[in-house]
């Protein structure tokens, strides 16, 4: 910007022409102030409208990114600007809550057999192989919830379908008195009954795929977890008339964030964290 040419004129100084000086250079400072003060106000104002992006959640941590449901996957996407994490969990035969997706660990290690059969022992001489990067132990349970205690940081914890109907309570008790922002999360309404028992104070949420879950009898649920064909305007706008909270899975790219966004879905459940952050942080004008 250019700087204003001066015109030097030689006037008569009185009392009267000082006062007057003064209050005009007081209007043009105010008319340099003001207005920036004010666009302020009005962007970040209560007539502002509402930022459109949900939170995100990172779907097995960033399995993109390292092996999936390992710390190292879960330390990715938190690094990545994830608001929360998902996992799975199963119980291994002598009742250790473990993290892993499949019955069996032979899709995702290097060894073989059914995680209710094997032990805690057994689990743990295991490396994850299954996505980019070093392979990693398979975590407990026990260890991503002492990660987050006090960090705010909620975690989706999908109870999977449990050997022994008591194993749903233990995971619960463990996650209660972890102190972690845990929610009990699964497509079994009998392991959210049990977990819910086991600890009230956890929220519930019910996990429906393309074959409809039942929902549990009276039990109240805090949420809905959809996969994406379910995931209607309609069907959001009445869990949340019922006053549940809508999460919805597994969305990978901007046209499926942006839809869930404007359908008012409450999460984003993703492999891809740290890309549905910078896109949620460029559609409320933050930089990433």
């Amino acid at each position: 910007m250019e700087t204003p040419q001066r015109t030097v004129r030689t006037t008569r100084t009185t009392p009267a022409s000082r006062a007057a000086t003064v209050l005009a250079a007081t209007l043009v400072i105010t008319a340099f102030v003001l207005p920036v003060d004010s666009v302020r106000t009005a962007t970040a104002g209560p007539d502002a409208p509402p930022c459109p992006a949900p939170a995100v959640a990172g779907h097995r941590g960033a399995p993109r990114t390292a092996p999936e449901n390992t710390m190292a996957a879960f330390r990715a996407a938190l690094d990545g600007g994830a608001d929360w994490l998902e996992t799975d969990v199963r119980t291994t035969r002598d009742g250790v809550p473990v993290l892993m997706h499949d019955d069996t660990v032979d899709r995702v290690t290097d060894g073989h057999g059914s995680v209710a059969d094997l032990t805690y022992e057994q689990i743990a001489s295991l490396r994850v192989t299954a996505g980019p990067g070093p392979a990693q132990p398979v975590p407990t349970l026990q260890e991503l919830l002492d990660t987050l205690a006090g960090t705010g940081t909620r975690l989706l914890m999908e109870i999977k379908e449990q050997r022994d109907p008591g194993d749903a309570a233990r995971i619960a008790r463990t996650a209660a008195a972890s102190g972690a922002d845990a929610v009990l999360y699964s497509f079994f309404p009998d392991h959210l009954r049990e977990a819910h028992r086991a600890a009230p104070g956890l929220p519930v949420v019910l996990l429906q795929g393309r074959f409809l879950a039942r929902e549990p009898d009276g039990l109240r649920l805090d949420g809905i977890a959809l996969d994406e064909p379910l995931a209607t305007a309609d069907r959001i706008a009445a869990e949340h008339a019922a006053g549940r909270r809508v999460y919805v899975w597994t969305l990978d790219d901007d046209t499926a964030w942006r839809t869930m966004a404007d359908r008012h879905a409450d999460a984003l459940v993703t492999d891809t964290p740290a890309d549905a952050r910078r896109w949620a942080d460029r559609q409320c004008g933050r930089t990433p």
